[in-house]
């Protein structure tokens, strides 16, 4: 079973993603809504301080523009201060802005990978349909 960690502040498109991972076998989806709830997911701060209700992830989905604590402020934070090899995580950045700037500020920061999130709803499914059988199938994530 591998757990994706989605960090989404908007309820409608974290909805999308949490119905296509419902239809998938072998993925948990665990939601938090900011960068901050996303670092004390990481760290088990509590309320999530239970492993085995909120197990560290395998990959890391993660929009850019929130409040409180943006996308990109998270992913300074995983990777240049946070414990242990929780930098070793996989980030899929989903993002609304296609811009270049944010395309190549989310790989300079540690992204592996950056996507736009489409507005189509069938191309939307299609893709984290494919997200999911990358990376359950094909692709192999560290232990921590």
């Amino acid at each position: 079973m591998k757990t994706f960690l989605l960090v989404e502040d908007r309820l409608d498109d974290a909805l999308l993603v949490e119905l296509e991972f419902k239809r998938a076998p072998g993925l948990r989806l665990r939601t938090v809504r900011d960068g901050q709830e996303a670092i004390d997911y990481l760290v088990g701060l509590p309320p999530y301080d239970d492993r085995f209700a909120f197990p560290l992830p395998n990959v890391i989905l993660l929009d850019i523009k929130m409040p409180r604590l943006s996308g990109f402020d998270f992913l300074n934070w995983l990777h240049s201060s946070s414990p242990g090899d929780l930098k070793l995580i996989p980030v899929i950045v989903m993002s609304g802005s296609g811009l270049e700037q944010d395309v190549r500020k989310a790989y300079q920061m540690g992204a592996n990978l950056y996507m736009t999130k489409p507005v189509d709803w069938d191309q939307f499914r299609e893709r984290m349909r494919l997200l999911g059988i990358l990376w359950t199938e094909h692709v192999e994530t560290p232990v921590l």
